[in-house]
Formats: C-alpha cells, structure tokens, sequence
C-alpha cells in the first residue's frame, strides 16, 4: 500500500532555492521580522532566518502568484493569483500564526491555515493590501479588469467595490493611522479613497497632477499618512500631499485636496521598480528608498534629492523592498532572482540567496561527489554547493536556453546540449570554454550523454547528442578536434532523453514520436525498438541492464525486456505527464518527476508508491539521485530547486 504524503521518515524536503524575482513587491519580512515571505511560481513560501525551514503556502491553485500582502499585526498574508484565459483569479487569505506554527512543527504545507479563497476579479490580481487594524483587505484587479474590491476578512465577503480609474491602475496602499482610507495609483493618475461603512460605497478623490503624465508603477506611504510616494517609468520618484477632506455632500466645498508637492531632478534608468519609506532615526525625517530597473537602489532625503554616499548597484531590476521591522535593514529581490540585504547606515549589499529566474531544465550530480550539482537553465548554466545551498559558479550564455548537460567522469568538463543547435563544453572551476561543436544538429540540441567506454580517458571520449531534429548523434572528443562518428535517423520526433549503458556499447532514446530506440554506438544501428501510442519524456537502464523503464504523456511508468524490447507491464505514474525518473544504484528503488507537480519514490519489483514528496508549483523538469544515494534533487518549471532527504524503510 502506498503511503501517505507528507511522511517526514520517507521523504522530508531538506532545502529550496528559488524565488519569482519579477512579481512586483513580492518579497516580504513578517512584522516580528523572524520570517521572510516570498513567491516562488503558483506558491508563496514562508522561510524562517534563523533555522532555514519553509512552509508552503500552496492552495492547489496552479495559477501564477501575482502579489503577495502581509497584514500589519502579523494575523494574515494574502495571495493573489493570475491566469492566462479570461477568468476569474482568486485571492487566497491564509492564517499567518497558524502558519508560523507549522514550521515550528516541520510541517511543509497544510490547508488548515486557508482563511478564505476570494474571487472577483478576472484573469488576474494586480495588488492587495490589508488596512492597518488587518480587518479589511483591498484588491485590485489586473488590466482587463480594473475593479476595486473592499474585503471584510472576519466574514470573507465583499464589502464595496468600484472601478478603480478610468485608466489602468497598478498599486494600492492603505494608510498606516486610519482603516477607512487608501491610495491607488497607475496611469497618469493617483487618488486617494475613503469607505462610507453606513453606505458601503467607496468615494475616490483625484490629486491635481498640472500638466505631468507619468506612468506610475509602484507606491509608498509615509508613517504620518501625510505623504504618498511613488515611481514611474520615465525615471522619478514623485512626492504627493494626500491629505483629503472627509466624505462631504456634493454642494460642499472642499478645504483640502491631494497635490503633487515635488519629484526628483535626477532620473533612474530604466524607471523606478520599487520604493519603500524609511525614517531617519537622528533627524525624524521621511526618507525614501527607491530601486530603479538597471539594478540601482538609493536613498533620497525628504527633498526627494539623491544621497551619493547611500547608493548601490544590484544584479537585475529592483523589483521588490522589503524593510526590516526594526528600521535598520531591508531586503531587495532583483527580476533575476537574487535577493540581497542592505544595511541602511552603511548601505553595503550583502547578496543572501541566488537562483534561476526562468525554468530550469536538467540537473546532474558528478560521479564521485555529493557535495556540489550542477543546474542548465535559460542563459546559464550554474554549479551548487548541496551543503550550503549557495551558487559557486555561473556560466552565461546570453541570448540562449541550455536544454541538458552532463559532467565527465573525472569532472573535468561540463558537457552542455544549448538551443542554437551547439555543444558546448566548460572547465568546471573557471567557466571559460573548454570547446564548441558548432551545426551539432539543424535544430535545438535537446538531450545528450557522455559514453563511458574510454574507461574515463579525459584524452578521447565520446558523447552521445540528440536534437529536436530527430537525430542521434556520436562525438568523438579529444583535445584538439571533434569529430562526428555516426548519425542515426529513425525518430520522426524531438529526442526528450538520451541514457548510456555501462560499459557505453549501447544507447537508448527517448522520443514524442511514441518511440525508444536501443542503439548500437559501435556499428551506429538500431539494436530495437519500444513502441506506445504516447509521448516519452524519459528513460532508464536499470542498473542490471536487464531492463528499460519509461516515463511517458499517458501518465505511466513502463517496464520493459531489455533482451528483446518487449512491454513487462505498465503502473499509474501519477496524476499527469512523468516527465522524469531516475533509478537507485542498487536498483532496489526509483523516482520519479512528473507535471502533477510531486515527487514520488516507488519500489521497483512490486511498483508500489513508498512516498509523495509536494513543494514544486510547476512541471517538474528533472530528478536526480545524489552518488551517496541519500538525497535526491528535483527541479522544475518555476524555476525552483528542491533538496529532499532520501531514507528508504530499510534504514528505518
């Protein structure tokens, strides 16, 4: 009988690297500052500084998370979700304590800590904000929809709403001494709202912009509510008065209006992404923090003039401001994925966490070492410490997705399969190129293995490469040159994998054609053939080479004669696509990847699942088991990395 999800003694999740890096102010300390809230694809993952746990934050919505609130008491986070059609995108307000408590508990997800699941808006949720006592939560919806929605979080209902402006509108901010009142802003406008309760009826008041149209992407509140700052596209972080009269009959006349009171002089580059409020302790006086789309962040005074001693430059957009309870620190998320902490006095980054800001698509392990495993992605490929979790090395390759890799046996290169259709090969220790094999293939060279029957020789090796072309191809490698050895059509799909025997005499593919084709790699000949009406995404000699398994688009695992290609039998893969597997060293178990988003490890002779292990928020690419055979390594679509601890029944 398979057991259940969530059995820590199986399967527990040691670590994760990943963070959605694009989603505008994503990346939040909870008020007593202890933890970190931050979007990572379809979930939001809540992470404790001090001991590195997570909880996620994952309502089985597989829609992208578009923003991300924290109310100011610490009771609550909302999320707020997109899809790509034209319906309605849900608001998920989840119990914050309840959660804190499960990380204390080494619980990884839980829906007991879902509230209520909102929905209004269509195709997308633009931002959320809770009003300073955490009883009422705003939502704003996205482009094609455009409303106002006033939320009553003790009921779950709708209180009021409206449409937010005549033209798109992008932030909301309540204010930080009344729960009655907030600010949006977007295009070329700003307005400051005020709820009737007796009527429940929003009542919007615009502030006096003259002559400037600025488009306004992200917004900031001083701690007195005297002063609204955002910033826009052209550059400028823009002050605003937004004191308002309150809610008056139509024949009275106003005695105060919201207006622009200055901006700054000196544009950012590329737009400001990201603005935070910050009070000087010596002074009292409100002090902006502003990041800017070419990776600059900076202090500006109550003039809103540039402080040069305070200023420092980031890898990527500053998407995301997040200032320490305490005042004295924040964290800055990049649209690549990194996040920093800055202390204010000193205004030194310190980059805290790296990661993949576009879905990873192969993940290897050296032969001999456990300790370090190696990521290809779009436009890079990195090297990892397992231990420490932190990046070592990053190769770039702009411009271009690095499908799938493989490291020699010594570990002296890093063989890579890139979508222009080259091989190329990396020193591990310095990155540089090691060599090229331009025209590898006519399309995308989509999966490839290196052949171990040079016994190891970094001299002369071969390397086995397929392509969305069709074609299997085997390299002859030595120092000076490369040179094609054979070239094998017969699959009339893309090769989704390609895997070598021991000994290298042999090869298997795997192909969207419904077909895996066994290869003699000395005569360069089809030695026989798998067939099903399916796609195969994967497969795996085991490690008797008695016999293949698959993993394939009808959600099965397939077992196969390795003698003469015969079907053993087939077991329920999962939930979706099995898109990836790998097998134990002693063939006793395997895992397996797939596009339900979960981890399974199955016992191989009696094809039973031993446990599920759930994090990822997207398609899962690849799974890899580490040498030492006591972890194993997943990584998918939204650009996450997961490091689970492997203990199997018998070392219980």
């Amino acid at each position: 009988m398979a057991k259940e999800s969530g059995q820590k003694d199986v399967l527990s999740l040691k670590s994760v690297i990943g963070f959605s890096g694009n989603v505008a102010s994503g990346l939040h300390y909870t008020p007593c500052g202890r933890f970190v809230a931050f979007p990572l694809g379809s979930v939001v993952v809540l992470k404790a500084l001090s001991s590195k746990k997570h909880f996620f934050l994952d309502a089985g919505i597989d829609k992208k998370v578009s923003c991300v609130a924290i109310s100011k008491d610490g009771s609550y986070i909302a999320t707020g979700h997109e899809t790509p059609a034209a319906f309605k995108s849900e608001v998920v307000v989840w119990n914050l304590k309840k959660a804190i408590e499960c990380i204390s508990n080494d619980v990884l997800r839980s829906e007991d800590c879902i509230v209520h699941i909102l929905t209004q808006h269509h195709k997308q949720v633009q931002a959320l904000d809770f009003s300073v006592d955490g009883q009422y939560l705003t939502s704003l919806g996205g482009q094609d929809d455009n409303d106002l929605v006033v939320w009553d979080i003790g009921k779950g209902i709708a209180i009021c709403g409206s449409p937010a402006a005549n033209d798109l509108t992008r932030c909301v901010k309540w204010l930080n001494q009344r729960n009655d009142r907030f600010v949006t802003c977007g295009n070329c406008h700003l307005r400051v709202w005020q709820i009737c309760f007796r009527t429940q009826k929003l009542h919007p008041v615009d502030v006096c912009m003259g002559s400037m149209r600025r488009i306004m992407q992200c917004l900031c509140i001083s701690a007195d509510d005297s002063f609204a700052f955002t910033g826009n596209k052209t550059g400028e972080v823009i002050k605003f008065n937004i004191e308002r009269d309150d809610i008056k009959n139509f024949n009275e006349q106003e005695v105060h209006r919201p207006s622009l009171n200055c901006y700054n002089k000196e544009r950012f580059s590329k737009g400001v992404r990201a603005v935070a409020c910050v009070v000087n302790p010596t002074t009292g006086n409100t002090n902006v923090i502003a990041g800017s789309g070419d990776g600059t962040v900076q202090i500006l005074n109550p003039k809103l003039q540039p402080i040069p001693t305070h200023a420092a430059k980031l890898h990527g957009a500053v998407t995301s401001i997040a200032l320490h309870p305490d005042g004295k620190s924040f964290m800055a998320g990049t649209g690549l994925s990194q996040r920093y902490s800055v202390d204010v006095s000193t205004f030194t980054p310190e980059l805290r966490e790296t990661c993949h800001f576009g879905e990873i698509h192969d993940v290897k392990f050296p032969q001999k070492s456990s300790e370090i495993f190696v990521t290809a992605s779009e436009q890079d490929i990195r090297v990892w410490s397992a231990v420490y979790n932190t990046e070592l090395l990053r190769i770039n390759v702009p411009n271009l997705t690095c499908y799938a890799i493989d490291i020699t046996p010594s570990g002296g290169s890093i063989v890579s399969a890139w979508s222009d259709g080259k091989i190329r090969s990396f020193f591990p220790e310095s990155g540089k190129l090691q060599f090229m094999i331009p025209d590898a293939h006519n399309d995308a060279v989509s999966s490839l293995a290196i052949n171990n029957r040079d016994g190891g020789n970094e001299s002369l090796w071969h390397l086995v490469s397929g392509g969305k072309d069709g074609r299997v191809r085997v390299w002859k490698i030595n120092a000076k040159h490369q040179t094609m050895v054979h070239s094998m059509k017969e699959h009339r799909g893309a090769i989704n994998a390609l895997v070598c025997n021991r000994d290298g005499s042999q090869a298997i593919s795997a192909s969207s054609d419904g077909s895996c084709i066994v290869w003699d790699l000395q005569k360069g000949v089809r030695i026989h053939a798998l067939y099903d009406a399916t796609v195969f995404h994967t497969v795996c000699y085991h490690p008797d080479e008695s016999q293949y398994i698959t993993g394939s688009a009808n959600n099965k695992i397939g077992f196969w004669d390795a003698y003469d290609g015969s079907p053993i039998r087939f077991i329920p893969g999962g939930g979706s696509d099995v898109t990836s597997l790998d097998i134990q060293s002693e063939g006793t178990y395997f895992v397996s990847g797939s596009a339900d988003k979960n981890v399974n490890v199955w016992h191989y002779d009696n094809g039973e699942m031993i446990s599920t292990g759930q994090g990822h928020s997207g398609r899962i690419s690849t799974v890899a088991h580490s040498p030492d055979q006591n972890s194993v390594i997943s990584v998918g679509s939204e650009g996450g990395i997961f490091i689970w601890n492997l203990i199997t029944p018998q070392e219980l």
